[in-house]
């Protein structure tokens, strides 16, 4: 502890002996930014030449109490710093008011002296811009009493536009297409010349904005109801404006006759979202194809002769929207099966069962006389529309077959086995009652099945089903039908079979005798009665397969079988529509299929 005064000591008399850094030291600490920092910072390059004689000379336990002294001089300044900024802070602020002060009035010098520059430039410039601004003038002048001398042809130039205006507004086509012919030729005239004249300009702007208005107003006249006449004198002054080529002059024709066309669609749209009016929707569409789109596309082929391309194509969007409309409204659901009709089908089935057999051969009928006209310019849709009528009628039939077989199934479940007693007027009145409904039933026992309950409601709910096809009989409906109508036989007899296994029915009881006697009626009554509405619906070739039916219930339903040959003098006279379905060829054509409805119409 002696020792460390004579160190401090002899720190500082090296100090004084070596008062500036090396200039060395100092390059190998700052390296090759040294050159720079004593142009930049000479203030750091001072501090640093002041200080590393002081770190150089410092021994070791100096060096390691040198930045707790450095924190300890930070700190000391750092309280001096505040004490001085407290104690002369009047005299910090009245400097900072005084310096802003003069740098105002150093500012609002400046200024004045620019302003006194600009002032006293050359007059010879002033005198320059006046010169200029009395060439100007003097041919401002002349061109002046140039326009005074031709003020009348310049005021009948400047109210064309205004007279183009009031043509097209009034309608006055042949008058507004001379006007601008004769524009046209002027602004030739001027652009030949190579002049530019802002009037003209503006004059051209505005005679190619009436010539706009023109032709949207000719438009405009294709979007209401016009015949051919019209049509051909409004694309007449069309090709005359000369605004478009003729393919884009076919586009134009057919879409905005096309939006005159969705104005009835949307008639069409609002009538089949009401409640009730579906088929007259579905009508009102196809007689809008045979009307409006005929006349449309007539029209067409008459204006455009050489090119049925675009047509074609317009005729395919407006087939597709009423096929769209019967795909949604009359085409059953893709997955309806027998327990959705009964439990309740899907919304789109829901939408069709508003039609029935009637609306939808009123519906097949205006099809048809539509794709009939149509086909005069080669849109004849209806071999793609069948299908869907055919889809919904078997559908709704087979909806009416299972509903059907589910009132017997449960007419049996409830049924006590005591027969009716509406035909127990006498053996003659029986005799005669049998005669008087054989032939309006197909069968002359057809009355023996409203003994029992059960079979005369099968009987009644499976008539409903002929009567809805004789409204609408279509011939490719045959086939389908009647293996329904087998299917519904081989159903009924195993719901009879399963009625004799789960009923008790004693062998000579009054019970087990009424249940032979139905399935008897069944056998020779029920099945031949459907046999022979198939064959009078749909001819000869719709054929029901009795035979295997009875041979079925042999031998626990019925002891022996029973062979029906229909009688041919109960056959009844079949209508017209029935005729035409006999006579149509078995094969998968368009005439097959409507031919229960060409005898009646004739296409116009």
């Amino acid at each position: 502890m002696s020792s460390e005064p004579d160190l401090e000591g002899f720190q500082r008399a090296w100090r004084l002996r070596h008062g500036g850094a090396d200039e060395e030291l100092l390059k190998q600490v700052f390296g090759e930014e040294f050159q720079e920092l004593q142009k930049t910072n000479p203030t750091l390059v001072d501090t640093a030449r002041s200080y590393f004689p002081h770190l150089t000379s410092s021994t070791y336990e100096a060096l390691a109490r040198e930045p707790d002294n450095l924190r300890i001089e930070k700190d000391r300044c750092e309280r001096e710093m505040e004490q001085l900024a407290v104690q002369n802070y009047g005299a910090f602020i009245g400097s900072a008011k005084v310096t802003q002060a003069v740098r105002q009035e150093l500012s609002s010098i400046q200024q004045h002296l620019d302003e006194m520059a600009k002032i006293l430039e050359p007059v010879e410039d002033t005198v320059a811009q006046i010169k200029e601004a009395a060439t100007a003038l003097g041919k401002r002048r002349g061109a002046l009493r140039n326009v005074l001398q031709q003020h009348g042809p310049l005021l009948e130039l400047l109210e064309l536009p205004q007279l183009l205006d009031a043509c097209v507004r009034n309608q006055m086509y042949e008058e507004s297409l001379e006007l601008l012919a004769f524009c046209s030729n002027l602004m030739q005239a001027h652009e030949a010349r190579g002049e530019e004249i802002g009037v003209l300009g503006s004059i051209k702007e505005q005679v190619e904005i009436q010539r706009a208005n023109l032709r949207e107003s000719l438009t405009a006249q294709l979007k209401t109801d016009i015949h051919l006449p019209a049509c051909v004198r409004i694309v007449g002054f069309l090709r005359r404006v000369r605004r478009q080529s003729e393919h884009e002059l076919k586009e134009i024709f057919l879409v905005h006759r096309g939006k005159f066309l969705e104005g009835h669609k949307a008639q069409v749209e609002l009538l089949r979202q009401s409640r009730g009016s579906v088929g007259a929707a579905l009508r009102n569409a196809a007689d809008l194809l045979r009307t409006h789109v005929y006349d449309i596309g007539t029209q067409y082929k008459a204006l455009f002769p050489q090119d049925d391309g675009p047509l074609s194509s317009w005729l395919s969007r407006q087939v597709w929207w009423l096929v769209s409309l019967l795909r949604h409204h009359i085409m059953p659901p893709p997955n309806a099966t027998g327990t959705e009709a009964q439990g309740g089908a899907s919304a789109s089935s829901a939408s069709a069962s508003r039609i029935d057999a009637a609306q939808l051969t009123t519906v097949l009928r205006q099809c048809l006389h539509a794709s009939s006209t149509l086909k005069r310019l080669g849109a004849h849709f209806f071999p793609a529309v069948q299908g869907i009528f055919e889809a919904r009628m078997e559908h709704h039939c087979k909806e009416m077959l299972d509903t059907a077989l589910l009132t017997f199934h449960s007419e049996l479940g409830r049924y006590d086995w005591v027969p009716s007693t509406a035909l127990s007027g006498g053996s003659s009145a029986g005799a005669e009652g049998e005669a008087a409904g054989g032939a309006g039933f197909l069968h002359p026992q057809a009355l023996e099945l409203t003994r029992h309950r059960p079979l005369a409601v099968l009987t009644n709910n499976i008539i409903q089903v002929f009567n809805e096809l004789r409204q609408c009989t279509l011939y490719g409906l045959r086939a389908n039908i009647v293996n329904n109508c087998y299917e519904l036989a081989v159903a009924a007899v195993n719901l009879l079979r399963s009625v004799l296994a789960s009923q008790t029915l004693q062998p000579g009881s009054p019970k087990a005798a009424e249940f032979s006697k139905l399935c008897r009626n069944f056998a020779d009554i029920l099945l031949p009665l459907i046999a022979s509405h198939l064959e009078a619906l749909f001819g000869s070739g719709a054929r029901l397969d009795v035979g295997s039916v009875v041979a079925a219930m042999v031998p626990d339903l019925i002891q022996a079988e029973v062979e029906y040959e229909l009688p041919a003098d109960t056959l009844p006279e079949e209508p017209e529509t029935v005729a035409a379905a006999e006579t149509a060829p078995p094969a998968h054509s368009a005439q097959a299929t409507y031919a229960a409805f060409a005898a009646e119409q004739q296409p116009t």
